[in-house]
């Protein structure tokens, strides 16, 4: 297996927009800057909201969709399940706004837009083109968390304490959402990033010829059993350590898999380029619903082919313009699998119409290239912050080098989520 392949091209990209998600799965906040810290872009999924449920006891369980009914304190028991776009759609009826600026926020605004029917001829289908702006609430940006109660989360089978914002948030999402929901801050906790996402842990498998798969395509389930039990011994055999020679632990907040997602402009246009002519409705998709932090574009001078980021291990980026001489790292370690989430529509907040839907024409590119994720098609690479570059700064427009390519695709593996290692609900 070859990987981290050092092939420096330089002047090829630069960083076409950044956004953050202050809350995970409600809809971001385009920036102009960004400082760089472990977990992701400073402000990046610090809170999540979290589903109440009471705790499963014999006649009191609201697992089957039946209405929901909270026992009483004291004494009462409960589970949070963790909510994401895809299986609350309405997520993504929230924006959030960075206040008084993004780059020194003192609170997070967060607005619920009433949903609208759009109208015979389609709609936009851009970051604005939302419905009537409706009720807000505002969430410190970083909250004082010491009094405040203590739950269990677990988010794709990671956990972590988080901390419950208490009663006006709860209020107000539940309000909205329908059912009891609870604001949860991330504080002084982190989660461990499992499988082979970390840095220290990614593995290449080579890709089959046949493309959108191996030769062991047919059996997802047995392979990702087998690569568990050799990854796991792996892991306990060897000094495992990162592209800098020593040994690290990484952690994250509340984002799925690692603290960045890194896309490209040229494959969105690719994307979009396949949207059918004769169907008006068919709308262009808005990169938000992909939720990069990090968006790169081809420069002048840069020729970039659409999803040739599959390859990419590391970024450089610099600023062009000559205010710093310092390069922040970027660590490009597994690709993104896609989901329905895709499919939202900001405007209504529900899943479009089958034959406007994002994710079929994703899969109509030949995207499912990596059998870790089995038959969903990707679209972006998981990252991670070199350690010299922590406490740095991005900022749109800076230079991107690509400094190190692999020359196979990575196969993704994390328990919970990749093929044949999915939870039964």
């Amino acid at each position: 297996m070859h990987y981290n392949v050092i092939t420096v091209h330089s002047d090829l990209l630069y960083v076409y927009k950044l956004f953050v998600y202050p809350v995970k799965s409600l809809r971001g906040c385009s920036v102009s800057s960004a400082t760089l810290t472990a977990q992701g872009l400073a402000y990046d999924r610090k809170y999540m909201l979290v589903r109440v449920r009471p705790a499963p006891t014999t006649g009191n369980d609201a697992s089957d969709g039946g209405e929901l009914k909270l026992p009483d304190p004291p004494g009462a028991s409960y589970v949070y399940e963790s909510l994401y776009v895809g299986n609350v759609d309405a997520l993504c009826l929230f924006s959030t706004c960075l206040q008084p600026t993004d780059e020194a926020p003192e609170i997070i605004k967060v607005t619920y837009n009433h949903p609208t029917s759009r109208v015979a001829n389609g709609g936009g289908d851009n970051a604005g083109d939302v419905a009537v702006e409706g009720p807000s609430v505002e969430i410190p940006i970083a909250a004082a968390f010491g009094e405040l109660e203590k739950l269990e989360v677990n988010l794709h089978e990671s956990r972590c304490v988080g901390y419950d914002m208490g009663d006006e948030y709860e209020a107000f999402f539940t309000e909205w959402l329908g059912f009891p929901t609870k604001l949860v801050y991330i504080g002084d906790s982190t989660r461990e990033v499992l499988g082979n996402v970390a840095p220290n842990r990614v593995h290449v498998t080579r890709e089959s010829t046949t493309p959108g798969g191996a030769w062991w395509w047919p059996f997802p389930s047995l392979f990702n059993l087998l690569a568990a039990y050799l990854t796991a011994w792996w892991w306990a055999s060897n000094d495992t350590t990162d592209t800098l020679g020593e040994k690290e632990e990484y952690r994250i907040h509340f984002s799925d898999c690692a603290p960045l997602l890194v896309t490209s402009q040229t494959s969105l246009v690719e994307l979009n380029a396949g949207r059918r002519p004769e169907d008006k409705q068919e709308v262009p998709l808005d990169i938000t619903k992909m939720r990069p932090n990090v968006v790169v574009a081809p420069t002048t001078a840069g020729e970039v082919t659409a999803f040739e980021e599959d390859y990419w291990s590391e970024l450089a980026v610099r600023d062009g313009q000559g205010h710093r001489d310092d390069v922040q790292r970027i660590l490009l370690t597994a690709n993104c699998g896609r989901c329905k989430s895709l499919n939202v529509d900001y405007a209504t907040g529900k899943q479009v119409p089958i034959g406007q839907q994002m994710l079929k024409r994703l899969a109509d590119l030949k995207r499912k290239v990596d059998p870790g994720h089995g038959y969903a098609p990707i679209f972006g690479r998981y990252g991670f912050i070199g350690r010299d570059s922590l406490g740095g700064t991005v900022r749109v427009g800076d230079v991107v080098d690509i400094a190190k390519r692999n020359d196979e695709r990575t196969v993704f593996f994390w328990p919970s989520l990749s093929a044949g290692t999915k939870l039964k609900k």
